[in-house]
């Protein structure tokens, strides 16, 4: 389900890998948002942003990519707490990726990527979180 009505945001300190993620998923369809760090992206949900899926670098400036997804999943807003994420990293190790799946993500791709796997992964978190 591509359409103009489901709504990414994108964070990431990266301006580049940014660029990469909204080229392509907008090429698709997708309306996407960008924050450069998770106080940013924090700020826009709690300010009210209605979004269907998170893409989150981990390593970032202010607030990581963990606390985000932390303070996601633990928000008293339902809506929000059940966002799906996935997180977008250079950290590959077994611990990282352990440790980000038990903090509540639903995908985790590391660094450098393929758009269109990444795509491809949007599209499934989409459509488990629509079901």
């Amino acid at each position: 389900m591509h359409t103009v009505e489901t709504k990414i945001l994108a964070v990431d300190d990266d301006r580049i890998v940014r660029r990469i993620v909204v080229a392509k998923l907008t090429g698709l369809g997708y309306e996407v948002a960008e924050a450069e760090d998770g106080r940013e992206a924090l700020d826009l949900l709690e300010g009210g942003a209605v979004l269907d899926l998170l893409i989150t670098d981990s390593l970032m400036p202010r607030i990581s990519g963990l606390e985000l997804v932390r303070s996601v999943r633990n928000s008293k807003n339902s809506t929000v707490a059940s966002l799906p994420v996935i997180m977008l990293t250079s950290r590959q190790g077994e611990r990282d990726v352990v440790d980000g799946l038990e903090t509540g993500l639903d995908d985790y791709v590391t660094k450098p990527f393929s758009p269109d796997e990444l795509a491809a992964r949007v599209r499934m978190a989409l459509w488990r979180a629509r079901r």
